[in-house]
């Protein structure tokens, strides 16, 4: 059996603890470098929730701490069925910051397709979820940035949509916040945490316009990934074969990709259906 990184680790000893006198930590869902996701129990309130907290060290990262505020601030200003809700934030004694979210009865995207491809009619409705979590949110003047099938859910029985981690979107707080709506006080200056020429994200589901920076993401940007989704749904594998991150940003910039007749022979696609993947995948924003 492999053996537990040092951060899974550390993380697994959080298991069984109660967080903020009400929060019962159950189960270690996911690791990451700085953090870790857990199901946890709200002892008062009698149901499941996800915990989301971000380990001491990243005390060290205002960006990595500063990213995690925003994506608390997110989840909880966008009040929509497909984008999981964020109900609380803060601070363990250690230094710790936690966020506590809706908790989601089901895999990720990812999950699903490793499958194999997933039918026309299944995979056209969950798309259609993304595409409305999207709609919400760029409302809301918020742009993912970091949108892939990891990073949605899908509840068992239903297929009911869940967008989650906000952890790179673009977050206006200054468009968000209610509470200097109403008090009265002058709205805070736009921070920016990006630098200029900066790239980051999944690069497996970045929009070409990307290889200029951040700056040039915007909401298209997350089509052109909702595009690469579509397709990988309905393929059963990304339109690239490349296993080098770098190499397949390279084909998605200057490459079109294949019909899906080409790329999974023997799977059906509506007409209709393909041509909008395509669209979504063509490399100018302006023609998305």
């Amino acid at each position: 059996m492999p053996r537990d990184t040092p951060e899974e680790s550390a993380a697994a000893q959080m298991v069984g603890t109660v967080i903020s006198d009400r929060y019962r930590i159950v189960e270690l869902v996911a690791t990451g470098g700085m953090g870790a996701v857990y199901k946890a129990e709200h002892l008062l309130l009698r149901k499941w929730l996800a915990v989301k907290i971000l380990l001491p060290a990243a005390k060290g990262s205002p960006e990595l701490t500063a990213r995690f505020e925003r994506e608390a601030i997110a989840g909880a200003h966008i009040q929509h069925p497909n984008i999981a809700s964020a109900t609380d934030f803060g601070t363990l004694p250690d230094g710790s910051r936690f966020l506590v979210l809706e908790h989601v009865r089901g895999p990720t995207l990812d999950r699903i397709i490793k499958k194999g491809p997933v039918p026309a009619p299944r995979a056209a409705e969950i798309a259609r979820q993304i595409a409305a979590a999207l709609a919400a949110a760029h409302e809301r003047g918020v742009i993912h940035r970091d949108l892939k099938p990891r990073n949605v859910m899908v509840e068992h029985g239903t297929d009911a949509v869940k967008l989650i981690d906000f952890g790179f979107a673009k977050v206006p707080l200054e468009r968000l916040s209610t509470t200097y709506a109403h008090s009265g006080g002058e709205q805070p200056e736009p921070v920016r945490i990006t630098l200029s020429g900066m790239v980051f994200g999944t690069l497996a589901y970045m929009a070409p316009e990307a290889a200029q920076g951040m700056e040039c993401v915007d909401e298209r940007s997350d089509l052109y990934a909702l595009g690469l989704i579509l397709y990988e749904m309905l393929a059963g594998k990304h339109p690239f074969d490349s296993i080098v991150p770098v190499e397949l940003f390279r084909d998605q910039c200057n490459t079109a990709p294949p019909p899906l007749r080409l790329r999974a022979p023997g799977v059906e696609v509506p007409r209709e259906l393909e041509a909008l993947v395509m669209r979504l995948l063509r490399k100018d924003p302006e023609a998305r």
